[in-house]
């Protein structure tokens, strides 16, 4: 094996490397009959761990800009994973935490555009979109912003219209480049 192959399986190998060891800690505590939570209740501590080994591959690996950006993926779904399992929100009442899934991976994506040294054009405007819309998605659980706010159906076709449009644009643009 080279030693490129080697580091380019590098992130997956800190991730299962990190839970085995959380794993093994674990057992070995609840062997020895100290007091651990269930599994059921710490299962978000894998996208922690993830989010680690994402940051280690970032700082002292690779330096690859996705690196950074997985950090944060899986630090914010790590983060909702554990306010859904102890409880600080209700997994029932889905429209609480659903908006954190754009805004989450939005910020991946801008982490993502900031660690590769805002090269990309396609990053921010994705990584923004995202994150408007979590933002939208939060700020329709306000009343006071239910009302100064357009409907849901209005922010979508707008956001339609305006993503379609810079897509046709784009296009067109390349298009007189090439």
């Amino acid at each position: 094996m080279t030693a490129t192959a080697t580091r380019q399986g590098s992130r997956i190998g800190l991730f299962v490397g990190a839970a085995a060891f959380a794993g093994g800690l674990w057992l070995l505590l609840n062997a020895l009959g100290v007091g651990v939570p269930p599994f059921k209740r710490l299962w978000p501590a894998l996208l922690l761990i993830a989010a680690a080994a994402a940051l280690v591959d970032y700082v002292f690996v690779k330096r690859v800009p996705s690196s950074a950006g997985w950090m944060v993926t899986f630090l914010g779904f790590g983060v909702l994973g554990f306010a859904l399992t102890l409880g600080y929100s209700d997994l029932g009442k889905i429209l609480d935490w659903l908006p954190s899934f754009p805004t989450i991976v939005g910020l991946g994506i801008l982490t993502t555009w900031l660690a590769e040294g805002r090269v990309s054009t396609n990053l921010p405007v994705a990584g923004m979109v995202l994150v408007g819309l979590g933002l939208i998605g939060f700020a329709a659980r306000f009343d006071f912003l239910k009302k100064i706010l357009p409907s849901a159906q209005v922010v979508w076709a707008l956001l339609f219209l305006l993503g379609g449009a810079w897509l046709v644009w784009r296009y067109v643009i390349r298009a007189k480049s090439d």
